[in-house]
């Protein structure tokens, strides 16, 4: 078992090693830091604490179980007690927050809502109120001998309120679809990851994975439950809300980095991704949270 408090100085060292830790008794929250040099590596693991995971940049191999799926900017991923879970392959270039929940805490609060863990078997919208508490709670923890430690207990409890009664993406059943997954299909979701803004053609893509430009789109589909057409245009919508979120690039400039010809494109794939024009995505996001 995975002790809250001491995880970063015994069993997550490894795995936490390249990040900022902050944590109390009940809570623990690794952030990853910034660098292009550091790789994310392959960490499938089992422990008790139920585990949220936050990207803030695209990651294509979020394992639960056997399910593998696309964790996406947005949304929190969740992990519960026991399970097989974490990143498949190892990634470069990926940020992220992480955090683990003691399993009595997180379900004596369960039990005093009267729900289940069924609710984190769908993606999580990452609110303005998970983030604000989040934020405050990092920041009090860097108060080091001054922080106020009933302070702590009071923001960790209303995070994980906010936790079981956010959101919910219900479209999305992390645990719906058991998927085949081939190495090539891999090297593919990959290499789209980091070529995103450029046009990338099917025969490119069947060539590296080493399958047939007929049958790549079909096995493409059944490792990743998407068509590599719908896979891009996720990273892309992915980076764009980066960039409208924490630059005042315009629409037009951020449309050309992440891989639109046209802002009309851009625009029209946009909104059929989160339901909102991008200048309205970038009225309502909230930086330094």
């Amino acid at each position: 078992m995975i002790d809250i408090v001491n995880s970063y100085e015994e069993n997550a060292r490894e795995l936490y090693k390249s990040c900022d830790v902050y944590y109390n008794k009940n809570i623990f929250i690794a952030k990853s830091i910034p660098s292009n040099e550091n790789l994310t590596k392959s960490r499938l693991h089992s422990h008790e604490e139920y585990e949220f995971f936050i990207p803030h940049s695209p990651v294509p191999f979020l394992v639960n179980e056997e399910s593998i799926f696309f964790g996406e900017i947005g949304y929190l991923y969740s992990f519960k007690s026991n399970t097989n879970h974490g990143i498949k392959y190892g990634l470069s270039n990926v940020e992220y927050t992480d955090i683990l929940v003691k399993k009595d805490y997180l379900e004596g609060i369960m039990e005093e809502l009267n729900c289940s863990d069924d609710v984190f078997n769908y993606p999580i919208y990452l609110s303005r109120e998970l983030k604000f508490y989040l934020h405050i709670f990092i920041e009090e923890f860097l108060k080091n001998d001054q922080k106020d430690l009933v302070k702590l207990d009071m923001i960790s409890n209303l995070f994980c309120r906010e936790l079981i009664r956010g959101n919910l993406n219900k479209d999305i059943d992390i645990f719906k679809q058991k998927q085949s997954y081939q190495r090539g299909i891999y090297l593919v979701a990959d290499f789209i990851n980091h070529n995103y803004n450029r046009e990338i053609k099917i025969e490119e893509m069947a060539k590296l994975a080493g399958l047939s430009k007929n049958y790549f789109g079909a096995a493409f589909k059944k490792a990743l439950g998407e068509t590599p057409h719908s896979y891009l245009i996720k990273i892309r919508i992915s980076k764009a809300k980066v960039l409208l979120e924490t630059t005042n690039y315009s629409l037009s400039d951020i449309s050309k980095k992440v891989g639109f010809k046209k802002p009309s494109s851009f625009t029209s794939q946009f909104k059929a991704s989160t339901g909102m024009i991008p200048s309205k995505y970038r009225e309502k996001s909230i930086r330094n949270y």
